[in-house]
Order: C-alpha cells, then sequence, then structure tokens
C-alpha cells in the first residue's frame, strides 16, 4: 500500500495515514498495539500505534533527512515486521 508524505509526517518524523485508508491499516495490523518497523534498511525495533491519530513514529531526524523527491511511503507487513520505503510517486 502506498501512503502520501504529508509536511507534517516528514517534519515530525510520522507515517501518517488518513480515514479513507483506515480499514486498510487495520486489516493489515489487526490486534495489535505495537509493531517492528523496518525503515529504508534500518531496523527502528517496536514501535506504538496511535491509532487515534493514525500514526506510527519512525523518527524525525530520519524522515528529514528523506530526499526531496521521496513524496510517498509503501507500506507491507511480512512475517511480523512492517516494511516501510519512501520513492519518489511521482515516477
Amino acid at each position: 500500500m502506498n501512503i502520501h508524505i504529508t509536511k507534517g509526517a516528514r517534519q515530525y518524523g510520522y507515517l501518517i495515514w488518513n480515514n479513507r485508508m483506515d480499514a486498510d491499516i487495520e486489516n493489515m495490523l489487526v490486534g495489535l498495539t505495537a509493531v517492528d518497523v523496518c525503515f529504508n534498511g534500518f531496523n527502528l525495533g517496536e514501535k506504538n500505534i496511535d491509532r487515534k491519530y493514525h500514526r506510527i513514529s519512525l523518527g524525525y531526524k530520519l524522515t528529514r533527512a528523506l530526499p526531496k523527491e521521496h513524496d510517498t511511503f509503501s507500506v507491507s507487513y511480512i512475517d511480523g515486521v512492517l516494511e516501510v520505503k519512501s520513492f519518489d510517486g511521482r515516477k
């Protein structure tokens, strides 16, 4: 699943999804309160899922360091690990 990187997500270091994607995220992470996250090849360890604000922390140092042309996160849940990768979604 692809999620657009918002200005706030980049600045504050979150994977943020909107209400329309909430059902897809719930199906992917059903019953979990925390998940192991791998972001662009870095294992970030266990991160809490903030369902109230529809977000998972990635760390602002990593998201601010992303190239400006990276505007989309690719998110997948494989073998108990949430794989998050950034890429240029316009190409």
